[in-house]
C-alpha cells in the first residue's frame, strides 16, 4: 500500500497541500527575486515556467492520489458486489432494540419470508419459543460489544413453511457518529443442514460406541479360550488325542470369534442404516 493511501484524514491531504504549496510559493519567489531582480522579462519567464510546473507536479500528485483512492474503491466495491450477490449469503441489519432496518434480496430463498414481513419486526418475533431464551441471552451479549467490534452467533428461526432453520451470522455493531445510533450489521447463512449432518454423526457415533460396549463380552470369551488353548499347546506335553482336543475346541472358538463379529458389524450396520432412514 501507498503511503498516500495511508492518510486517513481528508484534513490530512489539505494541510500537507497547503503547506507545500506556501513552501513553493515562497522559496521560488525568492530565487526569482535572487536570480532575476535586474531583469524583469526573464523573472516574467520564470514565473511564468514555475507556474507551470507547479500546475504539472500537482496534477501528477493529484492523479496518483485520485487512482490510489480509485483503486480502493473499486476493490471494495467488487467485494460489496460479491457479497451482495452471494445466493447462499444474506445481509441483514437491525437497528439498536433489535428491531430488522434492512435485509437482501436473497433472505426469501434463505428464510422462506419476503423483505417485506421481516422489516420492522424484532428478530425474536420469528424464533420459536423453545429457543428464545437461549437466543434472547445471545444477542443481550452481542448489545455489550464495542463499537465496531465483530461478532457470530446462531440463531433459530421459524419459516413461513413453520419448519425451524438455523443460521449463522458474522457482524459488526456500528455507531452513527451523524445521527447518534447505533446498528448492527450481519451477514448470513443458513447452516440447518450442516447441523443436522452434525447431529446424526454425533448420534450415529454414540450407537456405535454402546453396541460396541454391549457387545464387547461375546468376544471376550471366545478369544479368552483361543488364547488359552494356544498357551497350552505351547507349554505342555500332550498326547495325540489332548491334542485333537484342543484343535477342535480352538476351531470352534474360532468360528464362536467369527460369528460374533458378523453380529456385531450387522448390528453396527442396522444402527446406521436407522440412523439415515430416521433423518
Amino acid at each position: 500500500m501507498s503511503n498516500i493511501s495511508k492518510i486517513a484524514k481528508p484534513w490530512s491531504i489539505a494541510l500537507i497541500y497547503l503547506v507545500l504549496g506556501i513552501a513553493w510559493i515562497f522559496f521560488s519567489d525568492k530565487a526569482a527575486e535572487y536570480l532575476f531582480s535586474d531583469n524583469i522579462r526573464e523573472m516574467s519567464k520564470f514565473q511564468l515556467t514555475k507556474g507551470i510546473s507547479y500546475v504539472l507536479v500537482t496534477s501528477f500528485l493529484l492523479y496518483i492520489l485520485i487512482k490510489s483512492l480509485y483503486d480502493q474503491v473499486n476493490s471494495r466495491k467488487q467485494e460489496l458486489e460479491l457479497l451482495f450477490t452471494n445466493p447462499n449469503l444474506g445481509i441483514l441489519k437491525l437497528d439498536e432494540f433489535g428491531y430488522i432496518t434492512y435485509v437482501s434480496e436473497n433472505t426469501s430463498k434463505l428464510t422462506g419470508y419476503l423483505s417485506s414481513e421481516l422489516i420492522n419486526k424484532h428478530i425474536i418475533h420469528f424464533t420459536p419459543e423453545e429457543w428464545k431464551e437461549m437466543d434472547l441471552e445471545e444477542l443481550n451479549q452481542i448489545s455489550n460489544t464495542q463499537d465496531r467490534e465483530g461478532f457470530i452467533f446462531n440463531k433459530h428461526l421459524q419459516s413461513k413453511s413453520g419448519e425451524m432453520i438455523i443460521i449463522k451470522a458474522y457482524g459488526i455493531k456500528v455507531f452513527d457518529e451523524k445521527e447518534k445510533k447505533t446498528s448492527y450489521i450481519a451477514a448470513f447463512q443458513n447452516i440447518t443442514d450442516q447441523v443436522h449432518f452434525l447431529n446424526r454423526l454425533e448420534s450415529q457415533n454414540k450407537s456405535l460406541k454402546e453396541i460396541a460396549f454391549q457387545q464387547s463380552h461375546l468376544v471376550r470369551a471366545p478369544l479368552a479360550r483361543i488364547l488359552g488353548i494356544t498357551n497350552v499347546l505351547d507349554d505342555c506335553e500332550l498326547t495325540e488325542s489332548e491334542k485333537m482336543d484342543l484343535v477342535k475346541s480352538l476351531h470352534d472358538s474360532s468360528a464362536e470369534l467369527d460369528q460374533a463379529l458378523k453380529d456385531i458389524s450387522e448390528k453396527m450396520k442396522r444402527a446406521v442404516d436407522q440412523e439415515d432412514f430416521s433423518s
